[in-house]
């Protein structure tokens, strides 16, 4: 099906003058979790294609060239604290990929825009984590980092100066089970304003008992704010999630008497957020967030709360976490920066110094050390130290 959204496209693009750019980007990383030392890395080529048929059309498409080398097999259970030792194996594989990663049509009308097709959707104000982001995970190591296509339907209604609605629908052969979400978006001052509401399927629980196979569909419906600003030069922001949660069985399980377990209890997700520039160009950011779907205590952890915060299923482990950077221009071409970001409820957390050296117009090298701390039990405290060298250049 891709192959043939390709050869639809392809004259389409050509016939209306395309742009092409994009990147290659190689990566060697080093890394000591819990005794075992992983080096791996990857080679990816990126190339972007847009084209304007005319003032109202924009087509674009870009395709993700990305191959592997190193320690390509990885065991899950190395990750989670108390089995990494233990025998048990659960791996999983970096596999070479060549992906569509987003093909898209834009038509801007005079009263809305209309965009079809695998495209970028990212929402929320926050940088390490997004409460209304329900599309999208990130790695706290690099939060800003490009992130994959989605298959959607978007629309976009300007309604007065600085208010927007968004409706943003990722359909299924059942409606009733698409993804939804819409936005209202305003501004007043030197504040942007947001509310949003989705409804989807947030998790699918396999479950086997003998010859029975059953499981439960657990849904969720968010309602989210936000808000991002200006205030004595100090950029501030937040972002609230108040989730539903609901569960039904799919299947058939003679023995079960439903509810099997209780999942529909609401909960709370939270960031506060601010950044600062400084008269000596030192630029500094920290997060702050609150999970209440996170594990409180380190004793009450369970397998599965690893396996949902490793899968990218729920923003974090555990309840609260803060996240800090700060990035100085210090030479010509060279920049100085770190991260930290912690666990405040296992006391584990990393800090990753990392050096940026433009050295070409448009090629960057930057490599980056992770030291970690904690007792060996905790999520962070697991992971030893790590290394990783990046070569970037873009055309």
């Amino acid at each position: 099906m891709k192959t043939l959204g390709v050869i639809i496209l392809l004259p389409l693009v050509l016939w209306a003058q395309p742009e092409f750019f994009g990147y290659f980007e190689s990566e060697a990383d080093v890394m000591q979790v819990a005794g075992s030392n992983y080096s791996f890395g990857y080679h990816k080529f990126r190339l972007d294609i847009e084209a304007r048929p005319n003032d109202n059309v924009l087509i674009g498409a870009n395709i993700n060239v990305q191959k592997y080398w190193g320690k390509t097999t990885w065991n899950i259970y190395d990750f989670i604290p108390g089995y990494a030792n233990s025998g048990a194996v659960m791996n999983v594989e970096l596999p070479d990929t060549i992906l569509l990663d987003n093909v898209y049509m834009r038509l801007s009308f005079p009263w809305l825009d209309l965009t079809l097709g695998r495209q970028q959707i990212s929402t929320g104000v926050g940088y390490a984590w997004n409460p209304t982001d329900i599309f999208n995970s990130k790695s706290l190591m690099d939060p800003s980092y490009e992130q994959a296509g989605v298959e959607a339907l978007r629309v976009d209604i300007p309604l007065a100066n600085r208010t927007t609605f968004t409706g943003i629908v990722q359909p299924e052969s059942d409606f009733k089970n698409s993804t939804k979400q819409i936005f209202l978006k305003t501004g007043l001052g030197h504040f942007d304003f947001s509310i949003s509401r989705a409804d989807y399927r947030w998790q699918v629980i396999p479950i086997s008992f003998g010859d029975y196979t059953f499981g439960i569909n657990i849904d969720r419906i968010l309602t989210g704010v936000s808000i991002v600003g200006e205030l004595f030069e100090w950029g501030i922001w937040t972002e609230y999630g108040y989730n539903q949660i609901d569960n039904s069985l799919y299947g058939y399980c003679p023995v079960c008497e439903y509810p099997i377990i209780d999942l529909n209890t609401p909960f709370e997700e939270i960031i506060f957020g601010l950044d600062h520039t400084f008269d000596n160009s030192l630029y500094i950011l920290t997060e702050y967030l609150h999970n209440g779907y996170g594990v409180a205590k380190k004793s009450d952890l369970s397998i599965i709360d690893y396996f949902n915060a490793l899968e990218g299923t729920t923003h974090s482990l555990m309840q609260d976490y803060v996240f800090m950077y700060a990035m100085h221009p210090t030479f010509d071409y060279v920049s100085l920066s770190a991260i930290i970001f912690a666990n405040l409820n296992d006391q584990s957390g990393t800090l990753g110094p990392q050096v940026d050296w433009n050295i070409f117009e448009d090629t960057n090298i930057s490599i980056q050390a992770s030291y970690s701390w904690g007792a060996d039990d905790t999520e962070f405290g697991l992971q030893d130290w790590g290394l990783r060298l990046r070569v970037l250049s873009n055309f």
